[in-house]
Protein backbone atom coordinates (compact mmCIF):
# COMPACT_ATOMS: atom_id res chain seq x y z
CA UNK A 1 0.00 0.00 0.00
CA UNK A 2 1.48 3.57 -1.19
CA UNK A 3 2.10 6.00 1.94
CA UNK A 4 -0.11 8.19 0.73
CA UNK A 5 -3.14 5.49 0.76
CA UNK A 6 -2.04 3.71 3.90
CA UNK A 7 -2.09 8.09 5.67
CA UNK A 8 -5.75 8.17 4.19
CA UNK A 9 -6.74 5.37 5.62
CA UNK A 10 -5.21 5.84 9.13
CA UNK A 11 -6.72 9.46 9.18
CA UNK A 12 -9.82 7.90 8.38
CA UNK A 13 -9.58 5.34 11.34
CA UNK A 14 -8.61 7.78 13.96
CA UNK A 15 -11.23 9.97 12.77
CA UNK A 16 -14.21 6.97 13.51
CA UNK A 17 -12.07 6.29 16.86
CA UNK A 18 -12.74 9.93 17.47
CA UNK A 19 -16.31 10.03 16.94
CA UNK A 20 -17.06 7.26 18.64
CA UNK A 21 -15.67 8.23 21.75
CA UNK A 22 -17.73 11.50 20.93
CA UNK A 23 -20.61 11.18 19.38
CA UNK A 24 -21.82 8.04 19.17
CA UNK A 25 -23.82 7.57 22.30
CA UNK A 26 -24.78 11.35 22.26
CA UNK A 27 -27.37 13.51 20.65
CA UNK A 28 -27.59 14.11 16.33
CA UNK A 29 -25.60 17.49 15.50
CA UNK A 30 -25.79 19.69 13.13
CA UNK A 31 -25.05 23.69 12.48
CA UNK A 32 -27.59 26.30 11.85
CA UNK A 33 -25.98 29.44 11.21
CA UNK A 34 -28.11 31.73 12.56
CA UNK A 35 -31.01 31.97 15.43
CA UNK A 36 -34.55 31.50 13.75
CA UNK A 37 -36.16 34.60 13.68
CA UNK A 38 -39.35 33.03 15.54
CA UNK A 39 -41.07 29.63 16.23
CA UNK A 40 -44.23 31.06 16.03
CA UNK A 41 -45.65 29.54 13.32
CA UNK A 42 -48.01 31.69 12.47
CA UNK A 43 -45.37 34.16 11.77
CA UNK A 44 -42.08 32.13 10.77
CA UNK A 45 -40.70 33.51 7.10
CA UNK A 46 -36.66 32.86 7.38
CA UNK A 47 -34.88 29.41 6.32
CA UNK A 48 -33.20 29.70 9.57
CA UNK A 49 -36.63 28.97 10.91
CA UNK A 50 -37.00 25.75 8.76
CA UNK A 51 -35.49 23.00 10.12
CA UNK A 52 -36.73 23.85 13.79
CA UNK A 53 -40.61 23.83 13.15
CA UNK A 54 -40.58 21.30 10.55
CA UNK A 55 -39.38 19.00 12.61
CA UNK A 56 -41.42 19.97 15.95
CA UNK A 57 -44.83 20.36 13.75
CA UNK A 58 -46.89 19.06 11.14
CA UNK A 59 -50.15 20.36 8.90
CA UNK A 60 -52.66 18.39 7.78
CA UNK A 61 -50.92 16.95 4.48
CA UNK A 62 -46.73 17.14 3.81
CA UNK A 63 -45.00 17.14 -0.07
CA UNK A 64 -43.27 13.94 -0.73
CA UNK A 65 -39.99 14.25 -2.61
CA UNK A 66 -41.80 14.45 -5.70
CA UNK A 67 -43.83 16.79 -4.43
CA UNK A 68 -46.74 15.41 -4.32
CA UNK A 69 -49.20 16.34 -1.32
CA UNK A 70 -49.46 13.09 1.37
CA UNK A 71 -51.38 12.77 4.39
CA UNK A 72 -49.93 14.12 7.43
CA UNK A 73 -52.13 15.20 10.67
CA UNK A 74 -55.32 14.36 7.78
CA UNK A 75 -55.67 10.62 6.84
CA UNK A 76 -57.99 12.00 3.99
CA UNK A 77 -59.73 14.05 2.22
CA UNK A 78 -62.54 14.98 -0.17
CA UNK A 79 -62.91 17.63 -3.32
CA UNK A 80 -65.77 18.29 -4.62
CA UNK A 81 -66.55 18.00 -8.10
CA UNK A 82 -66.97 21.77 -8.70
CA UNK A 83 -63.12 22.02 -7.08
CA UNK A 84 -64.05 24.77 -4.08
CA UNK A 85 -64.67 22.44 -1.09
CA UNK A 86 -62.32 20.44 0.82
CA UNK A 87 -63.25 18.34 3.28
CA UNK A 88 -60.38 16.82 5.48
CA UNK A 89 -60.59 13.75 8.22
CA UNK A 90 -58.15 14.06 10.93
CA UNK A 91 -55.50 11.09 11.43
CA UNK A 92 -57.22 8.71 14.82
CA UNK A 93 -56.05 9.20 18.04
CA UNK A 94 -53.34 12.46 17.15
CA UNK A 95 -52.18 13.82 20.35
CA UNK A 96 -50.20 17.14 21.60
CA UNK A 97 -47.18 16.62 23.21
CA UNK A 98 -48.95 17.59 26.73
CA UNK A 99 -51.13 14.58 25.64
CA UNK A 100 -54.19 16.88 24.89
CA UNK A 101 -55.72 15.30 21.78
CA UNK A 102 -56.04 17.60 18.21
CA UNK A 103 -58.70 19.15 17.56
CA UNK A 104 -59.99 20.40 13.69
CA UNK A 105 -60.67 23.86 15.67
CA UNK A 106 -56.85 23.91 15.96
CA UNK A 107 -56.49 24.30 12.50
CA UNK A 108 -59.51 26.75 12.60
CA UNK A 109 -57.94 28.61 15.20
CA UNK A 110 -54.43 29.04 13.47
CA UNK A 111 -56.05 30.21 9.78
CA UNK A 112 -58.59 32.66 11.43
CA UNK A 113 -55.63 34.44 13.79
CA UNK A 114 -53.16 33.99 10.21
CA UNK A 115 -55.81 35.72 8.36
CA UNK A 116 -56.52 38.81 11.45
CA UNK A 117 -54.77 41.85 10.25
CA UNK A 118 -53.67 42.23 13.99
CA UNK A 119 -51.13 39.44 13.68
CA UNK A 120 -49.61 41.18 10.34
CA UNK A 121 -48.45 37.51 9.40
CA UNK A 122 -46.41 37.67 6.38
CA UNK A 123 -48.21 34.53 4.69
CA UNK A 124 -51.99 35.74 5.30
CA UNK A 125 -52.38 35.71 1.66
CA UNK A 126 -51.69 32.07 0.88
CA UNK A 127 -55.25 31.56 2.24
CA UNK A 128 -57.06 34.14 0.32
CA UNK A 129 -58.29 31.57 -2.12
CA UNK A 130 -60.56 30.26 0.82
CA UNK A 131 -63.91 32.41 1.48
CA UNK A 132 -64.17 35.96 2.42
CA UNK A 133 -60.92 34.63 4.08
CA UNK A 134 -59.39 38.27 2.14
CA UNK A 135 -62.33 40.57 2.86
CA UNK A 136 -61.71 39.70 6.57
CA UNK A 137 -57.96 40.44 6.36
CA UNK A 138 -58.59 43.91 5.21
CA UNK A 139 -60.75 44.70 7.32
CA UNK A 140 -64.35 44.53 5.22
CA UNK A 141 -65.43 41.75 6.99
CA UNK A 142 -65.89 41.39 10.87
CA UNK A 143 -68.23 38.22 11.17
CA UNK A 144 -65.48 35.24 11.49
CA UNK A 145 -68.50 32.65 10.67
CA UNK A 146 -68.23 33.67 7.30
CA UNK A 147 -65.04 32.94 6.73
CA UNK A 148 -65.10 29.39 4.40
CA UNK A 149 -63.64 27.27 6.97
CA UNK A 150 -65.76 25.19 9.74
CA UNK A 151 -65.17 22.31 11.83
CA UNK A 152 -67.65 20.17 11.22
CA UNK A 153 -66.59 18.20 14.41
CA UNK A 154 -63.56 17.01 16.09
CA UNK A 155 -62.08 14.71 13.39
CA UNK A 156 -63.67 16.85 10.09
CA UNK A 157 -62.59 20.16 8.95
CA UNK A 158 -64.36 21.81 5.84
CA UNK A 159 -62.84 24.40 3.77
CA UNK A 160 -64.88 26.26 1.40
CA UNK A 161 -62.67 28.02 -1.50
CA UNK A 162 -64.14 31.43 -3.00
CA UNK A 163 -62.66 29.85 -6.38
CA UNK A 164 -61.32 26.43 -7.19
CA UNK A 165 -57.47 26.61 -6.94
CA UNK A 166 -55.01 24.54 -8.60
CA UNK A 167 -52.55 24.16 -5.56
CA UNK A 168 -54.43 24.62 -2.68
CA UNK A 169 -53.42 21.49 -1.31
CA UNK A 170 -49.90 22.15 -1.63
CA UNK A 171 -50.21 25.75 0.44
CA UNK A 172 -51.38 23.17 3.47
CA UNK A 173 -47.96 21.94 3.12
CA UNK A 174 -46.35 25.34 4.39
CA UNK A 175 -46.19 25.71 8.02
CA UNK A 176 -47.71 29.06 8.45
CA UNK A 177 -50.88 26.46 8.13
CA UNK A 178 -50.19 24.11 10.73
CA UNK A 179 -52.36 24.20 13.55
CA UNK A 180 -52.28 26.04 17.16
CA UNK A 181 -52.88 25.96 20.52
CA UNK A 182 -55.26 29.21 21.17
CA UNK A 183 -55.52 27.98 24.71
CA UNK A 184 -51.54 28.86 25.38
CA UNK A 185 -51.33 31.86 22.89
CA UNK A 186 -53.66 33.69 25.44
CA UNK A 187 -52.29 31.73 28.47
CA UNK A 188 -48.31 32.61 27.28
CA UNK A 189 -48.98 36.09 25.28
CA UNK A 190 -45.50 35.98 22.97
CA UNK A 191 -44.04 33.60 24.96
CA UNK A 192 -45.92 30.98 24.22
CA UNK A 193 -43.67 29.24 21.95
CA UNK A 194 -40.77 29.32 24.25
CA UNK A 195 -39.15 25.84 25.44
CA UNK A 196 -40.95 26.09 28.51
CA UNK A 197 -44.29 26.62 26.95
CA UNK A 198 -44.54 25.45 23.25
CA UNK A 199 -47.08 22.41 22.94
CA UNK A 200 -46.05 20.61 19.58
CA UNK A 201 -47.18 18.03 17.54
CA UNK A 202 -44.15 16.78 15.46
CA UNK A 203 -42.18 13.90 15.72
CA UNK A 204 -39.44 16.09 18.37
CA UNK A 205 -40.50 18.31 20.79
CA UNK A 206 -38.37 21.78 21.42
CA UNK A 207 -36.59 20.95 24.61
CA UNK A 208 -33.95 23.86 24.88
CA UNK A 209 -33.00 27.02 23.34
CA UNK A 210 -30.05 28.83 24.57
CA UNK A 211 -29.75 31.88 21.78
CA UNK A 212 -26.45 32.55 19.90
CA UNK A 213 -25.51 28.84 21.13
CA UNK A 214 -27.84 25.65 20.39
CA UNK A 215 -31.21 24.76 20.51
CA UNK A 216 -32.37 20.64 21.06
CA UNK A 217 -34.74 19.01 20.41
CA UNK A 218 -35.92 15.61 22.11
CA UNK A 219 -38.21 13.02 20.80
CA UNK A 220 -42.11 13.12 21.29
CA UNK A 221 -43.44 10.11 22.66
CA UNK A 222 -47.30 11.23 21.96
CA UNK A 223 -46.13 11.34 18.32
CA UNK A 224 -48.60 9.08 15.93
CA UNK A 225 -45.77 8.09 13.26
CA UNK A 226 -42.78 7.74 15.58
CA UNK A 227 -40.19 4.89 14.16
CA UNK A 228 -37.61 3.29 16.25
CA UNK A 229 -34.13 3.94 14.58
CA UNK A 230 -33.87 7.38 13.90
CA UNK A 231 -32.51 10.28 16.76
CA UNK A 232 -33.19 10.55 20.15
CA UNK A 233 -32.15 13.51 20.85
CA UNK A 234 -30.40 16.55 18.84
CA UNK A 235 -28.49 19.09 18.98
CA UNK A 236 -28.68 21.93 16.08
CA UNK A 237 -25.49 24.20 16.64
CA UNK A 238 -26.07 27.71 16.21
CA UNK A 239 -21.96 29.21 14.51
CA UNK A 240 -22.72 32.10 12.16
CA UNK A 241 -18.79 31.88 11.34
CA UNK A 242 -18.55 29.08 8.31
CA UNK A 243 -14.87 28.27 9.02
CA UNK A 244 -15.70 27.29 12.76
CA UNK A 245 -18.52 25.37 11.50
CA UNK A 246 -16.27 23.43 8.85
CA UNK A 247 -14.02 22.89 12.14
CA UNK A 248 -16.76 21.36 14.13
CA UNK A 249 -17.93 18.74 11.24
CA UNK A 250 -13.89 17.92 10.48
CA UNK A 251 -13.22 17.31 13.95
CA UNK A 252 -16.80 15.21 14.39
CA UNK A 253 -18.46 17.62 16.48
CA UNK A 254 -21.26 17.72 13.33
CA UNK A 255 -22.68 14.67 12.42
CA UNK A 256 -23.58 16.09 8.89
CA UNK A 257 -22.75 19.55 6.96
CA UNK A 258 -25.27 21.13 5.57
CA UNK A 259 -24.77 23.79 2.37
CA UNK A 260 -21.11 22.30 1.73
CA UNK A 261 -19.35 23.90 -1.19
CA UNK A 262 -16.56 22.59 -3.85
CA UNK A 263 -14.22 23.75 -0.88
CA UNK A 264 -15.29 21.29 1.70
CA UNK A 265 -15.29 18.46 -0.55
CA UNK A 266 -11.69 19.30 -1.74
CA UNK A 267 -11.25 19.77 1.82
CA UNK A 268 -13.01 16.33 2.84
CA UNK A 269 -11.11 14.36 -0.21
CA UNK A 270 -9.50 12.16 2.25
CA UNK A 271 -12.31 11.11 4.06
CA UNK A 272 -14.27 10.56 0.81
CA UNK A 273 -12.18 8.16 -0.42
CA UNK A 274 -11.93 6.02 2.59
CA UNK A 275 -15.77 5.93 2.89
CA UNK A 276 -15.64 7.88 6.06
CA UNK A 277 -17.42 11.04 4.67
CA UNK A 278 -19.84 10.50 2.02
CA UNK A 279 -21.78 13.38 -0.33
CA UNK A 280 -25.34 13.65 -0.70
CA UNK A 281 -27.20 16.11 -3.43
CA UNK A 282 -30.25 17.29 -3.19
CA UNK A 283 -32.54 19.29 -6.00
CA UNK A 284 -33.35 22.51 -4.27
CA UNK A 285 -36.64 24.86 -5.78
CA UNK A 286 -34.81 28.11 -5.03
CA UNK A 287 -33.59 30.57 -7.42
CA UNK A 288 -30.92 33.65 -6.83
CA UNK A 289 -31.32 36.82 -8.35
CA UNK A 290 -30.37 40.55 -8.65
CA UNK A 291 -32.72 42.80 -7.88
CA UNK A 292 -33.01 46.70 -8.33
CA UNK A 293 -34.58 49.33 -6.09
CA UNK A 294 -36.74 50.96 -8.69
CA UNK A 295 -37.30 53.70 -6.61
CA UNK A 296 -33.79 54.55 -6.23
CA UNK A 297 -33.08 57.72 -8.32
CA UNK A 298 -30.24 55.99 -9.86
CA UNK A 299 -32.32 52.61 -10.89
CA UNK A 300 -35.50 54.44 -12.12
CA UNK A 301 -34.94 54.49 -15.24
CA UNK A 302 -35.76 50.78 -16.93
CA UNK A 303 -33.29 51.52 -20.20
CA UNK A 304 -30.56 51.50 -16.94
CA UNK A 305 -31.80 48.64 -14.87
CA UNK A 306 -31.66 46.93 -19.01
CA UNK A 307 -27.91 48.06 -19.37
CA UNK A 308 -26.87 46.43 -16.00
CA UNK A 309 -28.72 43.20 -16.46
CA UNK A 310 -27.39 42.29 -20.27
CA UNK A 311 -23.55 42.53 -18.80
CA UNK A 312 -24.32 39.99 -16.13
CA UNK A 313 -22.75 36.59 -17.62
CA UNK A 314 -25.04 33.76 -15.82
CA UNK A 315 -23.44 31.44 -17.70
CA UNK A 316 -19.79 32.15 -16.15
CA UNK A 317 -21.38 31.96 -12.43
CA UNK A 318 -21.47 28.24 -11.45
CA UNK A 319 -17.48 28.40 -12.90
CA UNK A 320 -16.53 31.35 -10.72
CA UNK A 321 -18.96 29.96 -7.38
CA UNK A 322 -18.19 26.25 -8.17
CA UNK A 323 -20.75 24.87 -5.49
CA UNK A 324 -23.38 22.74 -7.70
CA UNK A 325 -24.93 26.01 -9.33
CA UNK A 326 -26.59 26.26 -12.71
CA UNK A 327 -26.79 29.43 -14.85
CA UNK A 328 -30.95 30.84 -14.74
CA UNK A 329 -32.27 32.61 -17.25
CA UNK A 330 -35.95 32.33 -16.11
CA UNK A 331 -37.08 32.96 -12.62
CA UNK A 332 -38.50 29.72 -11.62
CA UNK A 333 -36.74 26.92 -11.52
CA UNK A 334 -36.77 24.33 -13.64
CA UNK A 335 -38.95 21.85 -11.77
CA UNK A 336 -41.97 24.59 -11.60
CA UNK A 337 -40.67 26.30 -14.80
CA UNK A 338 -43.65 27.35 -17.20
CA UNK A 339 -41.36 28.09 -20.18
CA UNK A 340 -41.93 25.19 -21.84
CA UNK A 341 -40.23 26.25 -25.13
CA UNK A 342 -36.95 26.59 -23.16
CA UNK A 343 -35.58 29.82 -24.82
CA UNK A 344 -33.98 32.22 -22.24
CA UNK A 345 -35.46 35.48 -22.23
CA UNK A 346 -34.78 38.03 -24.98
CA UNK A 347 -31.59 40.27 -23.31
CA UNK A 348 -29.58 43.76 -24.45
CA UNK A 349 -26.48 43.04 -25.93
CA UNK A 350 -23.43 44.27 -24.49
CA UNK A 351 -23.21 47.49 -27.25
CA UNK A 352 -26.92 47.91 -26.74
CA UNK A 353 -26.32 48.33 -23.14
CA UNK A 354 -23.50 50.74 -23.82
CA UNK A 355 -25.63 53.09 -25.78
CA UNK A 356 -27.98 52.92 -23.31
CA UNK A 357 -25.87 54.53 -20.49
CA UNK A 358 -24.51 56.92 -23.79
CA UNK A 359 -27.99 57.89 -24.37
CA UNK A 360 -28.54 58.70 -20.96
CA UNK A 361 -25.84 61.00 -20.52
CA UNK A 362 -22.94 58.24 -18.86
CA UNK A 363 -20.64 57.62 -21.81
CA UNK A 364 -18.72 54.68 -20.55
CA UNK A 365 -20.20 55.12 -16.99
CA UNK A 366 -18.57 58.42 -16.33
CA UNK A 367 -20.37 60.75 -14.17
CA UNK A 368 -22.74 57.63 -13.26
CA UNK A 369 -23.28 57.55 -9.54
CA UNK A 370 -21.93 55.06 -7.42
CA UNK A 371 -24.34 52.20 -6.51
CA UNK A 372 -24.94 50.30 -3.38
CA UNK A 373 -25.39 46.34 -3.55
CA UNK A 374 -26.01 44.32 -0.34
CA UNK A 375 -26.48 40.39 -0.40
CA UNK A 376 -27.12 38.35 3.24
CA UNK A 377 -24.03 36.51 4.10
CA UNK A 378 -23.78 32.66 2.78
CA UNK A 379 -20.75 30.53 1.86
CA UNK A 380 -20.02 32.22 -1.69
CA UNK A 381 -21.10 35.26 -0.95
CA UNK A 382 -17.71 37.16 -1.64
CA UNK A 383 -17.16 35.38 -4.89
CA UNK A 384 -20.48 36.12 -6.13
CA UNK A 385 -20.00 39.95 -4.68
CA UNK A 386 -16.52 40.29 -6.44
CA UNK A 387 -17.94 38.56 -9.87
CA UNK A 388 -21.08 40.94 -9.61
CA UNK A 389 -18.59 43.84 -8.72
CA UNK A 390 -16.19 43.55 -11.31
CA UNK A 391 -18.45 42.94 -14.27
CA UNK A 392 -20.56 46.09 -13.75
CA UNK A 393 -17.20 47.84 -13.73
CA UNK A 394 -15.54 45.90 -16.99
CA UNK A 395 -18.15 46.02 -19.34
CA UNK A 396 -20.38 49.67 -17.86
CA UNK A 397 -17.96 51.48 -15.99
CA UNK A 398 -19.73 51.34 -13.43
CA UNK A 399 -18.86 51.73 -9.56
CA UNK A 400 -20.86 49.27 -7.47
CA UNK A 401 -20.09 49.39 -3.57
CA UNK A 402 -21.12 45.91 -1.84
CA UNK A 403 -22.42 45.26 1.32
CA UNK A 404 -22.52 41.40 2.73
CA UNK A 405 -24.10 41.71 6.00
CA UNK A 406 -25.76 39.37 9.31
CA UNK A 407 -29.73 38.66 7.99
CA UNK A 408 -30.29 41.79 10.47
CA UNK A 409 -27.89 43.47 8.75
CA UNK A 410 -29.53 43.42 5.70
CA UNK A 411 -33.01 43.70 6.69
CA UNK A 412 -32.17 47.11 7.99
CA UNK A 413 -30.03 48.27 5.09
CA UNK A 414 -33.36 48.03 3.40
CA UNK A 415 -35.35 49.41 6.40
CA UNK A 416 -33.17 52.63 6.37
CA UNK A 417 -33.10 52.62 2.38
CA UNK A 418 -29.73 52.38 2.10
CA UNK A 419 -30.01 50.15 -1.17
CA UNK A 420 -29.48 50.00 -4.79
CA UNK A 421 -29.28 46.99 -6.14
CA UNK A 422 -29.31 43.28 -3.82
CA UNK A 423 -29.08 39.85 -4.02
CA UNK A 424 -32.07 38.10 -3.42
CA UNK A 425 -32.92 34.26 -2.77
CA UNK A 426 -36.26 32.91 -3.15
CA UNK A 427 -36.83 29.32 -1.85
CA UNK A 428 -40.70 28.27 -2.45
CA UNK A 429 -43.02 28.39 0.79
CA UNK A 430 -45.30 25.58 -1.84
CA UNK A 431 -44.54 23.88 -4.85
CA UNK A 432 -46.29 26.29 -7.77
CA UNK A 433 -44.43 28.48 -9.82
CA UNK A 434 -47.74 31.00 -8.81
CA UNK A 435 -45.29 31.06 -5.37
CA UNK A 436 -42.26 32.93 -6.81
CA UNK A 437 -44.73 34.93 -9.28
CA UNK A 438 -46.39 36.98 -6.72
CA UNK A 439 -43.81 37.78 -4.80
CA UNK A 440 -43.20 40.84 -6.83
CA UNK A 441 -46.82 41.33 -6.80
CA UNK A 442 -47.74 44.78 -5.79
CA UNK A 443 -48.94 44.01 -1.94
CA UNK A 444 -46.31 41.83 -1.71
CA UNK A 445 -44.19 42.12 1.64
CA UNK A 446 -42.07 39.89 0.26
CA UNK A 447 -41.33 42.71 -3.02
CA UNK A 448 -38.13 44.74 -1.87
CA UNK A 449 -38.08 46.58 -5.20
CA UNK A 450 -40.67 49.05 -4.58
CA UNK A 451 -41.70 48.28 -8.19
CA UNK A 452 -45.74 47.49 -8.88
CA UNK A 453 -47.45 47.14 -12.40
CA UNK A 454 -50.91 47.00 -13.05
CA UNK A 455 -50.58 44.71 -16.24
CA UNK A 456 -48.21 42.10 -14.17
CA UNK A 457 -50.85 42.11 -11.28
CA UNK A 458 -53.10 41.64 -13.62
CA UNK A 459 -51.46 38.56 -15.31
CA UNK A 460 -51.53 36.70 -12.08
CA UNK A 461 -54.58 37.30 -11.30
CA UNK A 462 -56.09 35.78 -14.36
CA UNK A 463 -53.24 32.49 -13.80
CA UNK A 464 -55.09 32.00 -10.37
CA UNK A 465 -58.48 32.44 -11.90
CA UNK A 466 -58.17 29.46 -14.43
CA UNK A 467 -57.82 25.64 -14.15
CA UNK A 468 -56.71 25.75 -17.75
CA UNK A 469 -53.07 24.80 -17.37
CA UNK A 470 -51.70 26.07 -20.42
CA UNK A 471 -53.76 29.50 -20.24
CA UNK A 472 -52.34 29.17 -16.81
CA UNK A 473 -48.92 28.86 -18.34
CA UNK A 474 -49.41 31.64 -20.73
CA UNK A 475 -50.11 34.01 -18.42
CA UNK A 476 -47.27 33.37 -16.60
CA UNK A 477 -44.94 33.23 -19.07
CA UNK A 478 -46.13 36.99 -20.16
CA UNK A 479 -45.58 38.27 -16.57
CA UNK A 480 -42.26 37.27 -16.55
CA UNK A 481 -41.75 39.02 -19.76
CA UNK A 482 -42.70 42.14 -18.17
CA UNK A 483 -40.77 41.61 -15.00
CA UNK A 484 -37.40 40.00 -16.59
CA UNK A 485 -37.21 41.95 -20.15
CA UNK A 486 -39.80 44.93 -20.82
CA UNK A 487 -39.26 46.62 -16.90
CA UNK A 488 -36.11 44.60 -15.94
CA UNK A 489 -37.36 44.63 -12.47
CA UNK A 490 -34.83 41.57 -11.46
CA UNK A 491 -31.90 39.59 -13.16
CA UNK A 492 -32.20 35.57 -11.98
CA UNK A 493 -28.52 34.68 -11.21
CA UNK A 494 -28.79 30.67 -10.80
CA UNK A 495 -30.68 28.04 -9.28
CA UNK A 496 -28.50 25.92 -6.20
CA UNK A 497 -28.73 22.45 -5.65
CA UNK A 498 -28.38 21.22 -1.43
CA UNK A 499 -25.34 19.48 -0.91
CA UNK A 500 -24.74 18.18 2.04
CA UNK A 501 -21.42 16.09 3.90
CA UNK A 502 -22.25 12.85 5.77
CA UNK A 503 -20.17 11.85 9.00
CA UNK A 504 -19.72 8.46 10.07
CA UNK A 505 -22.43 8.12 11.78
CA UNK A 506 -25.41 8.73 9.14
CA UNK A 507 -26.86 5.65 7.60
CA UNK A 508 -29.30 8.01 5.48
CA UNK A 509 -30.42 11.78 4.94
CA UNK A 510 -32.91 13.52 2.64
CA UNK A 511 -33.93 16.98 1.50
CA UNK A 512 -36.51 17.70 0.51
CA UNK A 513 -36.62 20.11 -2.99
CA UNK A 514 -38.66 22.82 -0.33
CA UNK A 515 -35.62 22.77 1.87
CA UNK A 516 -36.91 20.52 4.49
CA UNK A 517 -34.70 18.52 6.43
CA UNK A 518 -36.84 15.50 7.85
CA UNK A 519 -35.26 14.61 10.98
CA UNK A 520 -37.66 11.75 11.50
CA UNK A 521 -36.61 9.95 8.61
CA UNK A 522 -32.54 10.57 9.25
CA UNK A 523 -31.53 6.56 9.89
CA UNK A 524 -28.63 6.44 12.04
CA UNK A 525 -26.00 3.03 11.55
CA UNK A 526 -26.43 1.18 14.43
Amino acid sequence: MGSFKLHIVLSALAWCLFLAATTSAGALTFRLPADPSTLDWNLAHTSHDTHIIINIMEGLVEADQGLTPRGALAERWEISGDGKTYTFHLRKGVKWSDGKPLKTSDFSDSWLRLLDPKTRAPSAKYLFDIENAENYHSGKLKDVSKIGVRAVNDATLEIKLRKPSPYFLQILTYWATFPIRLDLIKKHGSDWCSPRNVVTLGPYILSEWKKTSFIKLKKNPFYHGITANNPLNVEMVIEPDDKKARDLFETGKLDFLLDATTDDITRAKGKIESGAVKISHFPYLATYYLGFNVRSNKLSDPNIRKALAAVIDRDSIAATLQGGQSAAHVFVPPALSVNASGLAPQRWSLYEARAAFAKAGFIEGRGFPKVTMWMARYDGAKNLSSFLVSSLREKLGINAEPHIGTPAEYEDAFNKNKVDMFVGLWGADFPDPANFYEIFASDSRANRTGWASKEYDALLAKAADTSDIPARWQAYASAERILIEKDAVIVPLFYKRITVLLGPRIDELSISPLNYLFIKLIRLKR
